[in-house]
C-alpha cells in the first residue's frame, strides 16, 4: 500500500507493474549516484522529490545555459515544486533534449518516460565533467609553468644562455669591418 502510493500507481496496478515501477526508480537513483547526486540515495526522500531534485541537479550540473530558476528545496511547497517542475521541462526542451517529457509524466512518475531522460543527462553531466577536469588541467599547467621550472629546464636555459653569449662574441669579433674610407 505505502509502496504503491508513494510511487504514484493505483491499488489495482500488478505486482508486475509495480515491480517494474520499483526497478526503474532504482536504476535511475544508481545513474544519479554514479552522477554524483547522493540524495537520491536517501530513503525517506519521496521518489517525487528524488526525481524532480535529481534532474535540477544534472540540468545545472551540465553547465548549459537554460534562464530558468531550478533550485530545489525539499521544504517547498507543492506548487512550488510543480512550477519547478515545468521549469526543469522547459530546460530539457531548451538543451534538446531526445525523449520529450511532459510536466504530467514527471507528476505522475512516469518512470518509462523518466528513464530515457535521466540517460541522457547523466551522460551529458558526464561529459561536461569530463570537459571540465580537461580544462582545469590545462590551466593547472599553464598556470606550474609560469610559476616554476624543472632542473632539466633550467639547464637547458642556461645552456641557452651560455650560448647566446657565445654567438654575440662571435658576432662582435666577426662584424664587417669598413676597409675604405
Amino acid at each position: 500500500g505505502d509502496q504503491v502510493s508513494s510511487l504514484h500507481l493505483s491499488e489495482e496496478s500488478s505486482k508486475e507493474t509495480i515491480s517494474e515501477a520499483q526497478k526503474l526508480l532504482d536504476e535511475i537513483c544508481q545513474m544519479l549516484l554514479a552522477a554524483g547526486y547522493f540524495r537520491a540515495r536517501i530513503p525517506k526522500l519521496h521518489p517525487f522529490d528524488k526525481m524532480l531534485g535529481g534532474l535540477a541537479w544534472c540540468i545545472i550540473s551540465s553547465n548549459v545555459e537554460v534562464d530558468v530558476d531550478l533550485h530545489f528545496d525539499e521544504e517547498m511547497t507543492l506548487g512550488h515544486k510543480i512550477k519547478l517542475g515545468e521549469n526543469v521541462i522547459a530546460a530539457l526542451r531548451k538543451m534538446k533534449c531526445p525523449s520529450p517529457l511532459q510536466p504530467h509524466q514527471l507528476r505522475g512518475l512516469d518512470f518509462q518516460a523518466l528513464f530515457p531522460v535521466f540517460q541522457w543527462l547523466v551522460k551529458h553531466v558526464l561529459a561536461t565533467r569530463e570537459e571540465r577536469a580537461e580544462q582545469i588541467r590545462r590551466f593547472s599547467e599553464l598556470q606550474f609553468r609560469a610559476a616554476y621550472q624543472l632542473p632539466e629546464e633550467a639547464d637547458a636555459k642556461a645552456r641557452r644562455a651560455a650560448a647566446g653569449e657565445s654567438l654575440a662574441g662571435c658576432l662582435e669579433r666577426y662584424r664587417p669591418r669598413r676597409q675604405f674610407r
